[in-house]
């Protein structure tokens, strides 16, 4: 097993070390009349999705062409919003509906042609959230195995259906797998016994796990068939912030949002953009100057650190609170 362990040097001053290179920022059109739009995914032909929230607070699913115009559909049935949270390259996409409190509930897989296939296991839809689907409509997602404590576990479905529970040589109370790439590397993150979140990567070869820096609060939401992984951490006052990690060189690039203190990280297609949400708007990360970027982008600088050695001490932390809206989950 190998570990990857970065050192957080503090927010208010990691930008005085690293190296910094130019990237771009493309902000995501809201949905038509919506109060918020969140995105989640973009494939490799820069179709996203995500979810919008109009005036009445129920969220509802959309896809579209960066730029518009989108889709919107929703899980049938009692459901209080849908939230589309992986695209693959045919139009794929898998996702859940979140119960009242926006942090899990049954999950789907929906078809190019709109038709929606509830995820279950022993013909009882799993409750939790389903996030990364690839090429061959493997999906990865987690599901309830106890309520209180929770504790989730991962699995694998392949066009809806489940298949099998995922194992990976870690100690986890709660398992998220969040991405698969077309070479079935699946990324993910969990919760140990000391409450600490760590990232991992599962591949045939073993389990990788991933800490960016000292928090213990490491999350990955994507990974694409180049090896980078998208994800996020969060700072004492529980602030997410949002990161690429190239596993073949272990270099962490940190991503700001001018004006923004909470960025998130979603899903990330083969060029390396990368879905991002925060508290002023949606955007996608090009690791490009803007010529090289889809139109409508901002040039930024973004610092990019090299892991330091493994055993780097972890700070303990005290349990997290159910992640709010928006949040890593």
């Amino acid at each position: 097993m190998n570990r990857f362990v970065g050192l957080l040097l503090g927010f208010t001053c990691f930008a005085m070390s690293g190296a910094y290179a130019a990237a771009t920022l493309v902000p995501v059109a809201p949905y038509p009349g919506s109060t918020t739009t969140q995105v989640f995914a973009i494939n490799d032909h820069n179709v996203i999705s995500g979810e919008y929230t109009m005036g009445d607070g129920i969220e509802h699913g959309f896809f579209g062409p960066l730029g518009g115009p989108y889709t919107s559909f929703d899980y049938p049935g009692t459901a209080i919003g849908t939230e589309a949270r992986s695209i693959n390259n045919m139009g794929v996409i898998v996702g859940f509906a979140p119960d009242t409190g926006f942090n899990m509930g049954p999950e789907f897989f929906r078809k190019p042609d709109g038709t929606l296939v509830t995820i279950e296991k022993n013909h009882v839809p799993v409750i939790g959230i389903a996030q990364g689907v690839n090429k061959q409509k493997f999906s990865v997602g987690d599901y309830v195995t106890n309520p209180d404590p929770l504790a989730l576990n991962g699995y694998e479905a392949k066009a809806g259906v489940y298949q099998h529970d995922l194992t990976p040589d870690v100690d986890a109370t709660r398992l998220a797998p969040r991405g698969i790439n077309n070479n079935n590397a699946i990324a993910g993150w969990y919760t140990d016994s000391s409450h600490l979140q760590h990232g991992f990567i599962l591949t045939a070869g073993g389990t990788q796990i991933i800490d960016a820096d000292t928090s213990g609060t490491t999350t990955l939401e994507g990974l694409n068939d180049n090896g980078i992984a998208s994800g996020a951490v969060l700072d004492d006052e529980e602030n997410f912030h949002a990161f690429a990690l190239d596993t073949a060189t272990s270099a962490v690039t940190w991503i700001d949002v001018p004006g923004a203190t909470n960025v998130q990280a979603w899903g990330i297609n083969k060029r390396g953009y990368v879905a991002l949400s925060s508290d002023i708007g949606s955007y996608i990360y090009c690791p490009f100057k803007a010529s090289r970027c889809p139109a409508g982008g901002t040039e930024v600088v973004t610092r990019t650190s090299l892991l330091p050695r493994p055993g780097t001490h972890l700070t303990p932390r005290i349990p997290q609170r159910e992640p709010r809206r928006g949040a890593a989950r």
